[in-house]
């Protein structure tokens, strides 16, 4: 006999089918999913933590070396952010994207957990700017945050109610911070949601991996290959 594992013992607490959690909702349209893009900038990059480092006295070719395995993975998740973003504006759903920056000009709105680590980012700062490749388009939505939670830190819920939105499809950095911040609000929030898998890393693949085969467990995990044909069979409404 087969002995069986911790996973199955979760499966059968969580009522876990092998297609993953069962939507409490109709099935997703264009007109109720959005598309949520999170801190696809500056700060997020490679080359600037790079800089950064190098700033602080590490050697620059020791963090280079270092740094590699981060930036192959960070420029193959903005890779997939972006097809995902060109899939959503081509099918009309609603992108919405999100970045973190303070209001003021001094960046003291900026929440506790992020000025004790020195990220007060006012506008116009380095570390602000959008990764070109996903930048906003003039009339998608942007919202700007100076906290993790997309939700606690900006109106995003009351939005997403306005427009009728059921289905969150989630992307963007970094994986184990705000991006699973958001997620789990959301979920909270009662919007279905799902993280895409490879448009999204942080930076340690390891703490990423954690993360996302535990939610690939419950089915909210999809590849942006699975999402773009999503994408294009949704109806309209």
């Amino acid at each position: 006999m087969t002995e069986i594992t911790m996973a199955e013992i979760v499966a059968a607490n969580y009522g876990l089918t092998t297609g993953g959690i069962t939507p409490p909702y109709p099935p997703p349209t264009k007109a109720t999913t959005a598309l949520l893009l999170i801190d696809i900038q500056e700060i997020a990059t490679p080359e600037y933590m790079a800089s950064k480092a190098i700033k602080a006295g590490l050697p620059e070719d020791q963090v280079h070396k270092a740094i590699a395995d981060y930036k192959e993975r960070f420029n193959a998740a903005v890779d997939k952010c972006s097809v995902l973003l060109e899939s959503a504006r081509r099918n009309k759903i609603q992108p919405i994207h999100v970045k973190i920056q303070a209001k003021t000009g001094d960046g003291r709105d900026t929440a506790m957990i992020h000025r004790m680590l020195g990220w007060a980012f006012p506008p116009g700062s380095p570390g602000t700017p959008w990764v070109p490749k996903t930048a906003p388009k003039d009339g998608e939505m942007v919202l700007t945050k100076a906290v993790s939670s997309c939700f606690n830190g900006t109106n995003l819920d009351q939005y997403l109610r306005y427009m009728g939105i059921q289905y969150l499809v989630i992307c963007g950095f970094v994986t184990d911070e705000c991006v699973e911040t958001t997620f789990r609000d959301a979920l909270d929030l009662s919007y279905m949601s799902f993280v895409v898998r490879d448009a999204t890393t942080t930076y340690f693949a390891e703490a990423h991996a954690h993360f996302i085969n535990k939610m690939v467990g419950f089915g909210l995990a999809p590849s942006a290959d699975e999402i773009v044909p999503m994408f294009e069979a949704m109806p309209e409404k």
